[in-house]
């Protein structure tokens, strides 16, 4: 069968152009992927340490999910947060299932206090989250803010099956609130660094350029501050939170491009 040459070469100028298509989709796939992930993490483990205060303040006074039990007898003391075997939904607008469980060592607001939070079989969002999280309290700074040592070693398995990674040393202050019993109102700063595995099996390593602003108010948690992230065998980009505003958005500048990005929570 004789073929028409123009028709030739419309059919693989065409074949061409999606495959090129193709792989620039993928190619951006794959500069968001670390950052979806990052911001993931972020805000995970941000939101499973208001979920500890929030419940903490309750005294294990509730009669239906979660169910809490403290024992305050034990050295260091401990609280068992349990949400049950299906999803419970949050007053953050967040579901949970399994168990999230706490010790520690003094009150809160005490120096040189540790505050440790494991995790038995539970799930934030149908994402499983494993790991640890571990809290002292360092003092004040020189502007009389409580400042806090915060060390996180976690694993998130997402709903596609996917495995993320997740080590951080951060320094949190804690910028207003402390004066009332209402969290809501509790706003923290947060300088470090962190590095992890992406879904994609990729390593990645952060260091917050101008501190992440977290505000307990908002659902999505970070609402300002920047990020230096930097994938495997990539350019690093930035990742800005916004300027203060609640919002799921936060933009990932890499090879003189913007991308925006939705936080997932």
């Amino acid at each position: 069968m004789k073929t028409n040459g123009k028709f030739l070469a419309l059919l693989l100028l065409l074949i061409g152009t999606s495959l090129f298509s193709c792989k620039k989709e993928n190619n951006e796939e794959n500069e968001l992927a670390t950052s979806e992930d990052m911001a993931l993490s972020e805000s995970t483990f941000d939101q499973i340490f208001k979920e500890v205060d929030g419940n903490a303040s309750e005294n294990g006074l509730r009669k239906s999910y979660p169910i809490i039990t403290i024992d305050s007898a034990s050295t260091p003391r401990t609280m068992t947060i349990d949400y049950g075997s299906s999803n419970f939904l949050c007053n953050d607008g967040n579901y949970r299932r399994g168990k999230i469980m706490v010790s520690w060592t003094g009150r809160y607001r005490d120096i040189n206090t540790v505050i440790a939070t494991t995790f038995d079989n539970f799930y934030q969002n149908d994402n499983k989250i494993e790991g640890s999280k571990t809290i002292t309290n360092t003092g004040r700074n020189t502007s009389g803010q409580l400042t806090f040592s915060i060390v996180v070693d976690g694993k998130i398995t997402n709903t596609a099956n996917e495995v993320i990674t997740w080590k951080s040393n951060r320094t949190r202050t804690w910028v207003s609130g402390e004066n009332t019993r209402i969290w809501l109102d509790d706003k923290y700063s947060i300088n470090g660094e962190a590095n992890g595995i992406n879904r994609n099996g990729f390593t990645f390593t952060t260091k917050i350029t101008s501190p992440l602003s977290i505000d307990l108010s908002c659902q999505w948690r970070i609402v300002a501050g920047t990020i230096e992230l930097t994938p495997e065998g990539k350019p690093t980009r930035t990742i800005d939170y916004g300027n203060g505003t609640c919002d799921r958005i936060a933009t990932v500048s890499v090879r003189g491009r913007t991308y925006t990005i939705q936080l997932r929570k």
